[in-house]
């Protein structure tokens, strides 16, 4: 069997859950990065454009249906354990649709410098501004969005109160979560000091070799 192709980039939190998932299930894979300004190559590999898009011989598999797919290809380690898949599901749903937007809001002004060059910064602001608002303004409500984030970062940190991970063991939920704080951790901002689990866990899903 060919090694399967994740079609990801870097600073997309569903790109990140992904690659986290495949690695904790110990899958080896080769990354294929889509330029955010460039999607021929993923449009021709899979027929569609929305990254992750996981090509596993001759199935591509969207970013919604990664999940269970590599749970179905490799059960074990589960993303599901102790028949929790459910709360597994709701919770990377909270984490995607809530959590990453608090973060985004905080660091998107601070995505440009990461991004591989002129042409991919100047198409990620230009597609940011129409969606969000003039550039200054982010910058300037920085501070604002940043207090956002750390309030919805603490009932992560909450969550982790008692356990290492949020459902007791690695679950679907911790790898949908930390892939929504990962902008945060992509342009290099540290996860606030006084969220020390929060970090602690970020830490030990970051160290997944893969």
């Amino acid at each position: 069997m060919s090694r399967p192709r994740l079609f990801t980039y870097p600073i997309s939190h569903y790109c990140v859950s992904a690659e986290r998932m495949l690695a904790f299930k110990g899958i080896a894979f080769d990354r294929v990065r889509v330029p955010y300004d460039n999607r021929q190559e993923l449009i021709g590999s899979t027929g569609q454009d929305y990254v992750p898009a996981l090509v596993w011989e001759d199935q591509v598999i969207p970013w919604d249906g990664i999940a269970d797919f590599v749970e179905e290809k490799v059960p074990t380690p589960t993303l599901y354990p102790d028949g929790q898949r459910a709360l597994a599901r709701a919770l990377e749903h909270w984490g995607h649709q809530v959590v990453e937007e608090r973060v985004w809001q905080a660091v998107v002004t601070k995505v440009p410098p990461v991004l591989a060059d002129a042409n991919e910064r100047w198409v990620f602001e230009e597609m940011q501004t129409r969606a969000r608002g003039p550039w200054k303004v982010l910058e300037a409500r920085r501070p604002e969005f940043e207090k956002e984030m750390v309030r919805t970062l603490r009932m992560v940190e909450e969550m982790l109160a008692q356990r290492a991970w949020i459902l007791g063991e690695p679950s679907l939920a911790d790898f949908g979560i930390y892939g929504s704080i990962s902008p945060l951790i992509t342009v290099g901002d540290p996860i606030p000091p006084d969220l020390p689990r929060l970090a602690s866990w970020a830490e030990a899903i970051a160290r997944i070799p893969g």
